[in-house]
């Protein structure tokens, strides 16, 4: 939020879009990081909320239905803050499986691919990340020996 306060271009964002980013902001740090990340008493993740079903990632996912990003057709802190949390569960949880919400799914794949992701963390992480979620998007199919197709 510091960020969005300090830039002098707000982006063509109006006050509403910037009320919005910033609720999202607070979102992903007041909530969507606990459902990511389950957390021991002393703070140590041990496995993430993401293997269950969750009415607030299913409301995100019917919120990006019709959205690339959170804002609509623009990128913004608002998906910065979002999509770090997201993006970083098949990184830490190889096993999971998102694909009971395929627009998270999308959006999450959408926001890996931006240059500036791949530049921000590396375009290993970039492509391992692209893969995991391209078996998850259902847009690949599992062929007779294993192979994707």
């Amino acid at each position: 939020m510091h960020l969005l306060d300090k830039a002098e271009d707000s982006g063509g964002l109006s006050d509403v879009d910037i009320a919005s980013v910033k609720s999202w902001i607070v979102w992903a740090n007041a909530s969507l990081d606990q459902i990511c990340f389950l957390e021991t008493p002393d703070g140590k993740v041990y496995d993430t909320g993401l293997k269950k079903p969750n009415r607030r990632i299913e409301t995100l996912n019917d919120i990006l239905a019709d959205k690339k990003y959170l804002l609509g057709d623009q990128f913004s802190l608002a998906d910065v803050a979002v999509a770090s949390y997201l993006l970083y569960v098949p990184q830490f949880f190889r096993d999971i499986d998102l694909s009971r919400w395929p627009n998270v799914v999308r959006y999450m794949k959408d926001c890996a691919s931006r240059e500036y992701y791949g530049k921000a963390f590396g375009e290993n992480v970039q492509q391992f990340l692209i893969a995991s979620l391209e078996t998850m998007d259902g847009s690949k199919k599992q062929g007779m020996f294993g192979g994707l197709f």
